[in-house]
């Protein structure tokens, strides 16, 4: 398993998710991650797949905003993640009511082991910060999103 930092290295940033649903950000963010060239295109509905099936079997929406989609699938190698951003956030059924802002989707290999659960909880930590979860919102590149979950 890569370490945390080599994860954020790979991972893309979608400043402006435009979905209102939970199902729509995770379309929109597979998506995201064919277009930069880390999901091949034929794979894209079975990676979908692979996330929906988890966040059916229990939601991954959390309080503060966040929602951690993933999903355990062989068409990844390893694990590659995409951030999305809504800047006025969607209604997901959060456990405290609040709309959903920032979205961090990740694609598991089947093969790997729980070392992802590592960077899962590092995430979550981070983006339980107030003011780091804001200054995400509103940041405009992929390099400052980057910085603010790097600044431990």
């Amino acid at each position: 398993m890569n370490s945390y930092a080599e994860l954020l290295d790979r991972a893309i940033v979608v400043n402006s998710l435009k979905s209102e649903d939970m199902f729509g950000a995770i379309a929109e963010l597979t998506d995201a991650l064919v277009a930069e060239g880390l999901l091949a295109e034929d794979k894209r509905d079975e990676a979908k797949q692979a996330i929906v099936r988890r966040e059916m079997s229990a939601s991954t929406v959390m309080t503060d905003e966040i929602a951690l989609p993933h999903g355990r699938t062989d068409v990844v190698n390893e694990l590659i993640c995409a951030i999305g951003l809504h800047k006025e956030g969607f209604a997901a059924d959060a456990p405290d009511g609040l709309p959903t802002r920032v979205v961090v989707l990740m694609l598991v290999p089947i093969a790997s082991g729980a070392g992802y659960i590592k960077f899962l909880g590092t995430v979550s930590r981070m983006l339980m910060d107030d003011e780091k979860r804001a200054a995400m919102v509103a940041a405009t590149d992929r390099d400052s999103v980057l910085k603010i979950l790097r600044d431990a």
